[in-house]
């Protein structure tokens, strides 16, 4: 009994301290993405995020513009309202589609990238009690440059298909 114990109290202790690992990295994150300039060059738009029942990872789709005159890359996402952000990509290799995590996307000069299904997208994973279909959540995207893009992310409902534009603007 008492070696039952101790190793409940040794696993909770380990989960207590992983938890404040991940809080504390994951506030240090958000504070540093506040204070970043926002981008002259690169906007977003039409962000919407597929939520999908937990524990399956939502997916993230939106626009990039790149107005600069250089090619500028994305290296990060946060997003207050979801435990963990990746940018992801979906590849095709040997006739199989395989999705993997990217560290950076580069958004060409002057012209447009879609984060979609079937190519560049995110996967938001833990997300916070009590989003809903509906709900407009924020989005920070880091850039190499040293610099952040901002979006806000309306969450549909998990049969929300692209193209399906409910409230075009």
């Amino acid at each position: 009994m008492n070696r039952v114990f101790a190793y409940g109290s040794a696993l909770a202790a380990t989960l207590t301290l992983a938890t404040s690992a991940w809080a504390a990295g994951h506030d240090a994150h958000q504070a540093a993405s506040a204070s970043l300039p926002v981008s002259n060059t690169v906007t977003a738009s039409d962000c919407w995020i597929r939520q999908m029942p937990a524990p399956a990872p939502s997916g993230g789709f939106l626009l990039f513009h790149n107005k600069g005159a250089q090619d500028v890359a994305l290296t990060g996402v946060h997003a207050a309202d979801y435990g963990h952000a990746m940018m992801h990509q979906t590849t095709e290799e040997n006739g199989l589609s395989k999705m993997s995590m990217v560290h950076q996307v580069s958004l060409p000069a002057g012209a447009d990238l879609a984060f979609k299904p079937g190519s560049y997208h995110l996967m938001l994973e833990q997300p916070r009690d009590g989003l809903a279909v509906g709900d407009h959540i924020p989005l920070v995207f880091t850039l190499a440059d040293g610099s952040q893009v901002n979006a806000q992310c309306e969450i549909r409902s998990p049969k929300a298909m692209p193209g399906m534009d409910q409230h075009k603007h």
